[in-house]
């Protein structure tokens, strides 16, 4: 489970990671980061209504925060991350888009693969 201070939940939060952040995207998932200014690196998830109803949604995010967590050892702890999924990435199993996210962490060089 990903702990309480790693989590992004205020509103202004996203909002200014959005506006401030950089943004790569690959297949059916986007990444916006940018440096933090907490102590703790925070993550958020977000899925649109786009993909799907309420039980879709959240067995999208639960998958999400699934792959995080597994990959949380290796990514870069000075960076806020917003993981935002595409239309179709509700059809991807569990390994399909925890090696996407791998790929696109890889991708934004925020990956320390001697971990």
């Amino acid at each position: 489970m990903l702990k309480k201070e790693n989590r992004l939940k205020k509103n202004k939060h996203f909002k200014y990671i959005y506006k401030n952040g950089e943004t790569k995207v690959l297949n059916k998932l986007c990444l916006t980061y940018i440096k933090t200014k907490f102590k703790t690196y925070k993550v958020g998830f977000s899925v649109s209504k786009k993909i799907g109803k309420s039980v879709v949604r959240n067995k999208v995010k639960r998958r999400l925060r699934q792959s995080f967590i597994c990959l949380q050892n290796q990514v870069n702890k000075k960076y806020n991350y917003i993981f935002v999924a595409r239309e179709g990435i509700e059809n991807m199993s569990f390994l399909e888009i925890k090696e996407n996210m791998k790929n696109l962490i890889k991708k934004c060089e925020l990956l320390n693969e001697n971990i």
